[in-house]
Parts: C-alpha cells; structure tokens; sequence
C-alpha cells in the first residue's frame, strides 16, 4: 500500500523540487520562463557583451526553472553560467552552476557524477562563505544520497543545511529543509520525529502566509496522522489542503486531496463517500492529462464500487487502472488491480478467472515483497547508524557544554573583579561630584519650571486668540450671507413693489383697477415680510442661539392660520390644501417657532406644486410621547442629489425655481428644521423626482 501511495503524493516530486531549488521558488512563481529568456536574449545582444553578476545569476535562476521541464536545457545552461563566471571570476555563480550541472545528473540518476560536482561547488561555497549556496548545495547533496536510500547520510546533509539557515537566512528558507527532513523519517518510519518536523515546517510557513507551503506541510501531516492510524485528523488536515488549492486554484493539490480523502474513506468502509471523492480526483486528474493519476483514480472507484457489488462497474474501471499501470511499470499497483479483479470474479462465481488473476497477483506480489525487503534492511541498517550517531553527536555536545560552562565560570569571575573595581573607581569619583551636580541640577530644574510657566502662559494666550479669530471669522461670515440675502432677495420683491405703488400714482387708477392692483402688492408685502421673518429668525439663532418658550397649542389652530394666510396664493394656482390632522393634535412645543417652521413648509409645498395640484396635511401617533406631521404633496419632486444637500449650513447658493418662477432664500427648510429640532423633534424629507415630495416631523405631544 505504501508503494501505491507514493506515487499519487504530490508532494513527493514536487517537494523535491523544491529542496534543490529552494532559494529562488519565489522567482518561478512572479516570472515566467519566457520573460527570462527574452530579458537574456536582450543582454547577450548588446554590442560589445561582457557577462556580469546579474546576468549570471539569471541563467542559473532559468536553469532551476527549467529543471523538471527540461533537465536538458538545465545542463546547458549551468555550462554557459560556469564558462562565464570562470571568465570574470565570480566564485558564487561558480558555486550555483555545479549545483545546477549536479542537479541535472541527479535526476537522470547518475548519483556518483551528480555528487562530484555538488563536493566542487560546496569547497567554492565554504571559502566564500556563500551561506545560500552552501545550504542549497547540502541540500542537493540530501536528496542525492535520500534517493540512493542511504538515509543517515541525507538526514545528516540536511541538518548541516538546517544549521546554515538557522544562522545565516531567512525562517522560510528553515521550513524547506524542516520539511525534507519530515520526508526522509517518514520514509524511515519514524513517524513522531516526522510529525515534529513537518508541524514546524508548517508554523514557519503560516508566519509567513506561504500558502504553498502551509498546503505541503498539511498534505504530509496529513499522511503521517494515515500512517498513524488517526484517520479523522487526516482527513481534516487534507481538507485545509483542498480549501487552499481551491483558492490557489492548484488543481494537483485538488487532486491529490480528494484522492488521499477517498483512500480514508475506504478504510472507513464508507464506500459510497470513497467513490465521490475518487470521481472528482479523476475529473481534475482527465482536466490536467496526468494519465498516471487517472490510473490511480480509477483503481480506488473499481475497488469502491467492488464494495458496493456494482461488479460490471468495478471490473471495467480497474481494467483501465492496468493497463496504465503496464504502461507505466507500476508493479505494486499491477498486484492491486489483479487482487481486486480476482475477487471481482469470484464474486461473479467465475472461478477460472478469479483464479487466473490471483496468480498473477501472487507472481507481481513476490517481485514487490522483495523490493520492500531490501528497502526494510536497508532502513534498518540506516536507522541503526543514524540512532548510534545521533546518541555521539548528543555526548559531544554535553562534553563541548561543560568545557564551555567552566570557561564561563572562569570568565564570569575575572569581569566581576574587574567590574567591582571600577565601580570602586566610580563611587570616589561621583562622592566628588555629587556637589556640584545637586547645584547643577536645581538650577536646570528652576530654569526649567520658568519656562514651562512661560510656555504655558503663550499657549493659553494662543488659544485664546485663534478663539477670537474663529468668532470674528464667523461673526463676518454671518454679515457677508446677511448683506447677500438683503442685497439679492430682498431687493427684487422691493423694487417690483416699488413700481406697482408708482404705477398706481402715475396711472391714477379707479377704484376697480386699483382692487385689481392691490392683490398682487399684497402678494409681494407678504413675500418680502416673509423672507425678513425668516432673515431675522435665522439671524437671531446664528447670532445668539434658538431659545424656545414651549406652551401645549393646536397644531390644527396654526394649520388653519397659514391656511388662510397662503389662500391667495393656493388659489392662484388653484392647489387644494386638505386637513387630516387628528382632531386631538395637540403638541408641547413653541408655538411661534412651530407656526413659522410649518408655514416655510408650507409655502414649499405651494412653490413647487403644478396648478390644480393638492396638498394633504396629516398627523398621527408617533410612539407614545410625540406626534408626527406629514405635509405631503404630488409636485416635482426632487433628484437624489438635491435631496442630500437639503439641509446643508450654506445659505445664499443654487437655489431651485418654483413651477412658476418662485423664488426663495434657501432658508426656509434649514430655519424649519432647527426649530423642530430646537423643540425635541426630527424631520425627514422623502421625494421623487416628478412625483412629489412629503416633509415629515415630530414634536412632543401635550397629553400622554
């Protein structure tokens, strides 16, 4: 079973992958391949091409890059980067260049030359003491003697590689090699010092939110708690696998989720639940044309769907899963598929058949007991070395502890006698002088109270004046919207009424024609007294703040007051204005304010409705404590826009016509709304353009 899970474990080539090439994964992962060719290509094109520093360093970043793509173009290009770093002596690209020419002929297994020039680049790294080399180069030297399965040797190389990291690099260097070395005793059968290192690989790698990284560590801790046996903590921790490779969208580390999820389930003996997962791994397996994969998909559906006695199903599906697996020489999975298509057979009662694969299981099964014998010697073997040197390297350690502590002792005792003697020195000297410090030190303290008395006396007086600036400033503000409002709104009503009282002098009109007149200069009278009204209110709050006198009043008293008092205007443009005030309206409020407040209102409403047009004037229970009066009518209505500006502080600005070229201050709705607000209330305006608009407010009801 091992066997057969090796190969389906992403990260058992791709972590590979990243041991040797563990300093530049970021580049592989922000440039592509071509930007790096196109970006060589340009240098090497210039007149007169010398190599440089950087110029190598791309090379051996684009051979790393190229290494499980193109092990071939690996090769040439560490050739090209260790004929151009011979030829300006750069001993680092000389260092990565036998790293890369080693990597090359590690992985077309050609161990004893890839190891030669790993030793060549590791004697350059030492000397220049190229600490990232150094530990890459132990790093490959790792994996060389990992994949020869001599198990102490690449556990010993990684320490060493370990080692430079912890002292030289960064903590996300660490977690590559905490990781290998997670591997390698997994592989050994260590299971708990595996669970130790992958478990800080992955804390390093949340530090740093590597989201690659954290997805490699959960996958391998995840087959340690399999090994384990602790098969729900498994499967959690290759469902945090798949929710990162669903956000990264790596659709390997899909696959491989949802395989090893299905494999759990089948030693579940949740076999419905094995064969959904096993389905999805082989939809993004076909996605991906990883063939190998899609053997391996295929073989776990055949085996859940044997469980589930779909035997037609299961016999085709594992058929498939041999013949990619003869393909591919994957012995223990032959065995397997034979195995499970003996039993299929039987099931079937086809005894001839069931006998004809079990045989060929058992031949396929013998070939893999005796690789997995040499590979248990050996293990063991190693594992005795690895232990007996690890328990020396720990008694080295306590001897090299103890030479250091008596030497500490010795040293600790030597800087004491020195340290009591200058602290004798020290004290005689500051007997001396502790004098004139104590004078020294009071007068700074006396000069120093002086001047913070004085800093605070400017501050408070600073603060005093930018006080009196800001009144003055808004003091002025006021007066220039005062003079606008009187030099602009007021002077038109006045001098339109100016000349209608001429023209009745000039004209001499009778006593018909003079009635005709007089209503429209009574209209203006009214308009100019209105606008002064509401000047002199707003003026008044400005300068002094709003004081209200509240007294229990009839809100349908003052309803019918401005009723009459707008009448020559509602009937001008023929707008009805209804009374639906509840009988009992009775508001705690003060009355002038409110009686101002609802005829600017009002007289909106009467603005900016077409004619034949109504206006309705509502009231109703608004909790238990207030009422709410809504005056609502069916005129123009107003854009969103000019609805949130409605009651802004500015006076004097765009102002918006009425149906028939009314004009207004822009004061009425902002004087109206500080005296309900003044009286314990609230107001709100809802409008749509061309479909009208209803001003809503509360006031404090006089009886509860």
């Amino acid at each position: 079973m091992t066997a057969f899970l090796n190969l389906k474990l992403f990260f058992s080539a791709s972590v590979t992958f990243t041991v040797v090439f563990a300093t530049h994964i970021l580049l592989a992962q922000s440039n592509s391949i071509q930007s790096q060719i196109e970006q060589l290509q340009a240098i090497e094109n210039q007149e007169n091409f010398i190599p440089t520093f950087d110029y190598i360093d791309q090379l051996n970043r684009l051979g790393e890059l190229y290494y499980n793509r193109n092990p071939d173009s690996t090769f040439l290009l560490a050739m090209k980067s260790l004929k151009a770093s011979e030829q300006i002596d750069y001993n680092k690209g000389l260092v990565d260049a036998y790293r890369n020419i080693g990597a090359y002929h590690n992985i077309k297994g050609e161990y004893n030359h890839a190891m030669s020039f790993f030793k060549e680049g590791l004697s350059i790294a030492e000397k220049e003491q190229y600490w990232l080399g150094l530990a890459n180069i132990y790093n490959s030297m790792g994996l060389n003697t990992y994949e020869r399965g001599d198990y102490t040797a690449a556990v010993n190389y990684y320490l060493q590689a370990l080692e430079i990291k912890e002292k030289h690099l960064s903590k996300l260097d660490q977690s590559k090699t905490l990781n290998n070395l997670g591997l390698v005793f997994m592989d050994f059968g260590d299971l708990d010092k595996a669970l130790k290192y992958h478990t800080r690989a992955l804390k390093i790698r949340e530090e740093f939110k590597d989201k690659t990284g954290i997805a490699s560590s959960r996958i391998n801790i995840a087959l340690v708690n399999k090994e384990k046996g602790q098969l729900d903590e498994a499967i959690n921790q290759f469902n945090v696998a798949l929710e990162l490779g669903i956000d990264m969208n790596n659709r390997q580390l899909i696959s491989v989720s949802y395989f090893n999820i299905g494999e759990i389930l089948l030693t579940k003996k949740s076999f419905k639940e094995a064969l959904e997962y096993f389905e999805k791994a082989l939809l993004v397996d076909k996605e991906r044309g990883d063939r190998v994969g899609i053997g391996f998909d295929l073989l776990g559906i055949g085996e859940a769907q044997l469980n589930l006695n779909s035997l037609r199903l299961a016999k085709k599906n594992i058929n498939e899963s041999l013949n990619i697996f003869v393909e591919s020489d994957i012995k223990s999975n032959i065995d397997k598929s034979h195995l499970l298509l003996s039993k299929a057979y039987e099931m079937e009662n086809n005894g001839m058949q069931a006998l004809h694969h079990f045989k060929l299981h058992k031949l396929y099964q013998d070939s893999v007991i005796n690789l997995e014998t040499e590979k248990q010697i050996q293990e063991i073997s190693s594992k005795y070395e690895f232990d007996k040197k690890e328990a020396e390297l720990r008694q080295s350690q306590k001897e090299k502890e103890l030479l250091n502590e008596k030497k500490m002792e010795r040293n600790i005792r030597n800087g004491v006698t020195v340290i009591l003697v200058i602290l004798l020195i020290a004290f005689l000297l500051a007997i001396r002088s502790v004098k004139t410090q104590i004078k020294a030190k009071a007068l700074v303290t006396r000069q120093k109270n002086e001047f913070e008395n004085l800093n605070k006396r400017l501050l408070q007086q600073k603060s005093e004046n930018e006080k009196i600036t800001n009144q003055l400033f808004q003091v002025n503000e006021t007066k220039d919207k005062l003079f606008s409002i009187v030099g602009h709104d007021l002077k038109s009503p006045i001098n339109s009424l100016k000349g209608l009282m001429q023209y009745v002098v000039d004209e001499k009109l009778n006593q018909e024609e003079f009635l005709m007149v007089s209503t429209q200069l009574r209209n203006e009278v009214e308009q100019v007294h209105f606008t002064l009204t509401n000047l002199l209110n707003w003026a008044k709050g400005q300068m002094r703040g709003i004081v209200t006198d509240p007294i229990a009043f009839s809100m349908h008293k003052i309803l019918k007051e401005n009723i009459n008092l707008n009448l020559p205007i509602s009937e001008g443009k023929k707008i009805k204005i209804i009374d639906q005030l509840e009988e009992n309206t009775i508001c705690f409020a003060d009355k002038d304010q409110i009686n101002l407040a609802l005829r600017n209102i009002l007289n909106n409403a009467l603005k900016f409705t077409h004619k034949g047009g109504s206006i309705i004037v509502s009231s109703k229970k608004y909790g238990q404590d207030f009422w709410e009066i809504s005056i609502k009518d069916n005129g123009i209505g107003m854009s969103e826009e000019a609805l949130s500006n409605l009651f802004t502080n500015e006076i004097g600005g765009k102002r918006q016509y009425g149906t028939e070229g009314e004009k207004g201050t822009g004061l009425g709705l902002q004087l109206s709304k500080d005296f309900i607000t003044k009286n314990g209330g609230e107001i709100k305006v809802y409008s749509e353009l061309g479909k009208g608009t209803e001003v809503r407010f509360t006031l404090p009801s006089a009886y509860f």
